[in-house]
């Protein structure tokens, strides 16, 4: 009996090595359904549209302004050019052992019924970009996407 009881052991441990029992990477869920919940970037900034019904440009900048400003330090603004970035700022999102933080540019684009987001990401404390944005509820910019697009809808 021993022998079998050995050999099932032997079996499982050999089962569980070769199936990854071991800890994976968390599946990431993606905040903004249109997206996958990793993008591969090529090129920074990493651009999105944000659709908007309204064509009052006071409106969506002011909008604009308080969204993004609620979430992060705005570091350039051009209200006549419909233009602002951010600082850089701290992100949940890891990757292996690193942090992240990342950096929004905002075009405003009413003429066009949208806003251009672009999103850079990099790896925290360093000027290195990561090849991958993520898209989940721990990176802010999806935040700011989700609470633009619900507060510009309408066409005010």
């Amino acid at each position: 009996m021993k022998q079998y009881s050995l050999r099932w052991l032997a079996l499982a441990v050999a089962l569980a090595a070769t199936t990854g029992c071991a800890a994976k990477a968390p599946v990431r869920v993606a905040a903004i359904s249109s997206l996958p919940a990793e993008i591969a970037v090529r090129e920074w900034p990493y651009w999105v549209d944000i659709p908007i019904q309204s064509t009052n440009a006071d409106r969506v900048w002011r909008t604009v302004i308080d969204v993004v400003g609620e979430k992060s330090a705005i570091r350039i603004m051009d209200k006549e050019g419909g233009y602002l970035q951010t600082e850089w700022r701290s992100s949940d999102v890891r990757f292996g052992q690193y942090l992240t933080e990342e950096r929004m540019t905002i075009r405003i684009k009413t003429s066009e019924g949208r806003i251009r987001m672009g999103v850079e990401s990099r790896y925290r404390g360093t000027t290195n970009l990561t090849a991958t944005l993520v898209n989940t509820a721990q990176a802010g910019w999806t935040s700011v996407y989700r609470e633009l697009q619900q507060r510009l809808e309408t066409g005010s």
